[in-house]
């Protein structure tokens, strides 16, 4: 999106509409900027009669010898209870408005609110309104005969400095990271393979500075010995790929944070097929869409970091050389695992990235994102992820990140009586642990491989993929992490 600013309604060019902030009253909204400047350049006051300024609420006023056609009164909610958080909310209302009116260009005149410096404001305004503006087209322009989506193309921002419009410049860049993230998952599961996921690893190569990429085909996944990688492959006539993305925004430093994402393009199950349907399976790979969407806005915005993105991606499809429930595989860390559940693939191909990550890439840090299981969902639902890690700090660092993005996590415990669970009488270690706190015994299975190393898993399996639209996030992908990753990679 084009974003302009201009000092003062004075400046401002035609558009298709003027947001003009208020705050809540008791009876009728509050003007949320000086009502003097805002009176000066119109004829008459705007009558708030029948508007009370509540959060998201939105009346149109269609004007006349006024730059733009129409007026939005938005109402901001309570002052003293404003936050950045509902900036975001607030204006992502203004989109759908636009959306449905066919509105591609708009004037935002920002509030003013003591309690909030200028670039948090314009960052909350910014973010509700390019998040909540996103529509999925790629597949829909060649069956939908009717008129595509109009989505907003340009913003001018009445009344922010230089400092505020380059935070709004700096909001784009990720939102682009997350609507990258977005396309990815919500592509067809036929195209969105492993090796379009590399395709995609190698172009993010050519146009961000300082990115390099390396594919292991198959045969080098095998001569690697990724045998977890490998079983969960067996069923698909898809070759895997095993993906290392590597952005190194300070050569200086031997500071590096890895990202590891789950890249199951197509999930069925396997041999213990999917009871409760597999229509949304497409979506298993989001944490490698993560990874990726990560890498494209650290390297766009030009981060002083060095982050490492690791993807293991295959599909886990059903055929006559499927891999087997009750069997045991090798990994690439020589540990013998064995396979309780051919649907519990996902950490299965994780342990051969983590493996892989700690032997050979020196991370300082590690953190893996995944759509790893169902029971996050019953335990958060799809207001928080679930957070596990085996270091406080790390740990206190991405719940603050989570606290600024608003994309929320709750640290579940990993206590060591969990692991008896996992025990095998055949392998080292058994991949599931029964029904019972699954979803933390599926990161007692991840810490198995990442040693000492301060590690972080992210299960987003609710909060990657919505069955409806929620605030400023559409419905399906939600692009959920990279605000969250760059946050934490800006603080660290």
């Amino acid at each position: 999106m084009d974003i302009t600013s201009v000092p003062s309604l004075a400046g401002r060019k035609s558009a298709g509409l003027l947001v003009i902030p208020f705050w809540k009253g008791k009876k009728q909204a509050k003007i949320a900027v000086e009502a003097a400047a805002l009176n000066k350049h119109f004829t008459g006051p705007i009558s708030t009669q029948d508007f009370q300024g509540k959060e998201g609420e939105i009346v149109i006023v269609y004007v006349t010898g006024q730059p733009e056609k129409r007026f939005a009164l938005l109402g901001l909610g309570v002052e003293e209870e404003i936050t950045v958080e509902k900036f975001r909310r607030a204006y992502a209302h203004v989109t759908k408005i636009c959306r449905k009116k066919k509105i591609s260009d708009i004037n935002v005149l920002l509030p003013k609110q003591r309690g909030i410096s200028g670039q948090d404001l314009v960052y909350g305004i910014v973010e509700g309104i390019l998040l909540s503006n996103y529509v999925f087209t790629s597949l829909q322009k060649d069956v939908i005969k009717d008129e595509p989506p109009v989505i907003l193309s340009k913003m001018t921002l009445i009344g922010a400095n230089k400092a505020e419009l380059e935070v709004a410049h700096k909001c784009s860049i990720i939102c682009d990271g997350v609507n990258l993230t977005r396309d990815l998952v919500n592509g067809n599961a036929d195209d969105v393979t492993p090796h379009h996921l590399a395709a995609v690893a190698r172009g993010l190569s050519k146009t961000c500075p300082h990115t390099t990429t390396t594919v292991f085909d198959k045969k080098r996944i095998v001569k690697e010995k990724m045998g977890l990688l490998l079983a969960v492959n067996r069923g698909s006539t898809s070759d895997p790929a095993f993906i290392i993305i590597e952005y190194k925004g300070n050569p200086k430093s031997k500071d590096k944070t890895v990202i590891v994402g789950k890249g199951i393009t197509f999930d069925t199950g396997g041999l213990n097929l999917k009871s409760s349907g597999m229509e949304t399976m497409k979506q298993d790979m989001a944490g490698a869409a993560t990874v990726l969407g990560t890498i494209h806005a650290v390297a766009s915005l030009g981060l002083k970091v060095n982050v490492t993105g690791v993807i293991p991606s295959t599909e886990n499809s059903i055929s006559s050389t499927s891999y087997k429930p009750g069997d045991v595989y090798v990994g690439y860390s020589g540990k013998t695992v064995e396979n309780g559940n051919t649907d519990a693939e996902g950490r299965l191909v994780l342990a051969d990235a983590l493996a892989y990550t700690v032997d050979q890439l020196s991370p300082t840090r590690i953190i893996d994102f995944a759509t790893l299981t169902g029971a996050i969902e019953i335990t958060l639902g799809d207001e928080a992820s679930g957070l596990f890690s085996n270091n406080d700090v790390l740990s206190d660092l991405l719940i603050r990140s989570g606290t600024i993005t608003s994309e929320r996590l709750w640290r579940l415990p990993l206590y060591p009586e969990y692991k008896e669970a996992l025990k095998s009488d055949i392998a080292d270690i058994k991949s599931t642990g029964g029904r019972g706190a699954s979803s933390i015994k599926a990161a007692m299975f991840l810490q198995a491989f990442v040693g000492e190393t301060p590690w972080a898993h992210l299960d987003i399996a609710s909060t990657a993929f919505l069955t409806s639209e929620k605030r400023y996030q559409p419905k399906n992908a939600t692009g959920m992490g990279v605000r969250l990753m760059v946050s934490l990679l800006e603080n660290l």
